[in-house]
């Protein structure tokens, strides 16, 4: 059976994306980290690895992408991936009235994406983040958060909700388990909301007949660096889709100054 690790816990958008593309009669392995998911793949405790990389709202996820930096001496590369609308709710107890809300929990990137509704619509609550929006959501039910102001804690945490996908699966398990009455209020985004995720593995992918090839390169710090580098893309007319600059984090302003370079993989575009 094939095992597939993905940034967890369960009923996270990455989780709907593994679902989407893998289907159910699959091993699912839930890691707490970006960084976790590298592991599994490379030790081989997982034969494929699903993590966010590119958000149409809030743009690349960056902290996936600095792992690839990381993980350049291995042999994980990119063998395909997964766009999925994302679709942001509200998850409420039922009987509660929006304007009695004081915080709001949810994933730091979740929240980004609803920014202007938030702002719009419930301008007087607080967001505060958490590590997934399943955990947010567990959170509400659970009555428990040391994020939240002793203010907000009364009345049955009546003043806290959770932004998260459409976690049916989670609001169900949470009625049954914990006996809450919960509710879905949907956000209406004025603006398309995709996320496109990667699938990571050791073997080389399948080809389609259209193809995508990620590089990871670095270049000297001097003049006209980047243009040369480029130069052969124009050429031989290679259209570029995004290219992302990232820090060395050794000093502040520095870019990697090492002529390197790595292909990640080619693996064919989600349409």
């Amino acid at each position: 059976m094939l095992t597939v690790a993905y940034l967890g816990p369960e009923h996270t958008n990455t989780h709907v994306a593994a679902l989407k593309r893998f289907g159910r009669r699959t091993r699912y392995v839930h890691a707490p980290t970006v960084d976790d998911v590298f592991h599994l793949v490379e030790r081989r405790q997982a034969d494929c690895g699903v993590v966010p990389i590119e958000n149409s709202l809030e743009g690349a996820v960056t902290h996936t992408l600095d792992r690839f930096i990381d993980f350049m001496d291995t042999p994980v590369q990119i063998q395909g991936e997964i766009e999925q609308p994302i679709k942001h709710y509200l998850i409420v107890h039922k009987g509660t009235r929006l304007p009695d809300l004081k915080v709001v929990l949810s994933h730091p990137q979740a929240l980004a994406q609803c920014r202007r509704w938030l702002e719009k619509s419930l301008h007087h609550v607080h967001p505060l983040e958490t590590s997934s929006t399943a955990e947010a959501v567990q959170m509400m039910v659970d009555k428990k958060s040391s994020l939240v102001p002793q203010e907000a804690t009364g009345a049955g945490w009546k003043t806290g909700r959770a932004i998260a996908p459409s976690e049916r699966a989670a609001i169900a398990r949470a009625e049954v388990v914990k006996g809450k009455k919960l509710r879905a209020i949907p956000i209406a985004e004025e603006r398309e909301n995709k996320t496109r995720f990667l699938i990571l593995g050791l073997r080389e992918p399948k080809r389609g007949l259209r193809n995508k090839t990620s590089i990871l390169f670095a270049l000297k710090d001097k003049p006209g660096a980047l243009h040369d580098a480029l130069m052969p893309f124009k050429r031989n007319r290679i259209n570029l889709t995004k290219i992302e600059s990232r820090p060395s984090k050794r000093k502040a302003w520095e870019y990697r100054s090492t002529s390197m370079l790595r292909v990640l993989g080619s693996y064919p575009v989600t349409r």
